[in-house]
């Protein structure tokens, strides 16, 4: 018999933004009986759960998993003071449901983890990291993701991915900022499994932003697995230098720069490297080439010319595979590298994940049946764009 999990309904209404009394105009259950089931005082029928399944239009069987619940305190999204709290609680359910899916897929496909080396290079002193000791790890993790000790990183993603990332888009869009040391991606430094995800927040964005916010996200993983109790501002802090220690290493930026360039070097390096310019005068202030004096003047300029919302030069967008090749494998067809077809409605009953979703992650998967009009429904695509011009 299938026992249906109240803290399902909680899970949901994060994501899904819902309130007791949304779903109880959706469904007819009183708000005071979703209540009692939320906490556990009466059972979760399948009438109940079929009710609210169809209201949202998810599968049944999302209300039956049993996944372990992730406290956003465990996750990296960086908010702030003036984050409303229902952001934070879908960006932390979605991650918490995406992860639970790569698992299960995984443990399908019987995938085994390729990241010992986290362990390995991962810092366990509770004490801020030196610049040093972070371009350090930076260099091994370049080492560990075989790529050159110097030299661009032509595509970030696959890096991240032929070792066992999982890079997915999320449908959350979280909160938006100005403010370049804010990471627009999530992860959990801290959970044991054997495909980690490093998800990035849904909403319009360019190629050189999306490069540093996965590098970002793979920081803290490495620097945060045993440091989760640092704060916040410091975690910030140290993978958004190990984010430019990464891409521009240190003997590739004294190669490059000079204490008197001007805004030009930077343009020219940004197209070289795929990093903002923003983030190549913050990493060669970091490694002390400039003065702070110019490296005000520099994002002075940037901020004059326009460049904090708008930059030139057009970065290319890195897509995902990884997710959309293990879902293929798992169930249904890999067509290609960059393409794989599913049953939409059987797999999203047995990942018990509504189809809408899984095709965003995957960025994009094709359904079996379309030729013949059959279409689930689909989220409208963020508008990821080369250049933010």
């Amino acid at each position: 018999m299938v026992e249906y999990n109240p803290d399902r309904i909680v899970l949901m209404r994060r994501l899904e933004k819902k309130t007791q009394a949304e779903l109880t105009e959706g469904t007819g259950i009183s708000t005071a009986k979703i209540s009692k089931i939320q906490n556990r005082i009466v059972p979760f029928t399948k009438e109940d759960a079929e009710k609210i399944a169809t209201c949202v239009d998810y599968p049944l069987s999302f209300f039956s998993m049993d996944d372990t619940p992730t406290p956003p305190t465990e996750l990296t999204y960086r908010r702030s003071s003036k984050t409303l709290v229902r952001e934070i609680n879908a960006v932390s359910a979605e991650y918490e449901i995406m992860a639970g899916t790569v698992r299960r897929i995984a443990e399908r496909l019987r995938m085994k983890s390729h990241l010992q080396w986290i362990d390995d290079i991962a810092p366990r002193d509770g004490t801020p990291l030196s610049m040093e000791k972070i371009n350090h790890i930076a260099q091994e993790t370049r080492r560990y993701l075989n790529l050159a000790d110097t030299g661009p990183v032509r595509n970030v993603t696959r890096a991240l991915e032929r070792v066992g990332i999982a890079v997915m888009p999320m449908h959350s869009s979280g909160e938006e900022s100005e403010y370049k040391t804010t990471s627009e991606g999530v992860s959990n430094p801290t959970l044991d499994t054997p495909v980690p995800v490093i998800g990035y927040l849904g909403r319009n964005n360019t190629g050189d932003r999306l490069r540093f916010t996965k590098v970002h996200e793979l920081g803290h993983m490495i620097l945060h697995k045993y440091r989760i109790h640092l704060t916040r501002q410091q975690m910030e802090s140290e993978a958004h230098q190990f984010a430019g220690a990464f891409l521009m290493p240190e003997d590739d930026a004294r190669a490059i720069f000079a204490k008197n360039d001007s805004i030009s070097t930077f343009v020219d390096a940004k197209a070289g490297w795929g990093i903002s310019i923003s983030a190549l005068v913050m990493r060669v202030s970091a490694l002390n080439l400039i003065e702070p004096k110019r490296a005000k003047s520099l994002q002075v300029q940037i901020s004059m010319r326009g460049w904090k919302k708008h930059e030139p030069v057009a970065v290319s967008v890195e897509s995902p595979l990884l997710f959309k090749q293990m879902i293929g494998q798992a169930y249904g067809t890999v067509i290609s590298p960059t393409e794989s077809r599913i049953d939409s409605f059987a797999v999203s009953n047995k990942l018990g994940v509504p189809f809408r979703y899984l095709d965003l992650w995957a960025d994009g998967l094709q359904e079996e049946g379309r030729q013949y009009g059959f279409r689930e429904p689909r989220f409208k695509k963020p508008e990821f764009t080369a250049s933010s011009n």
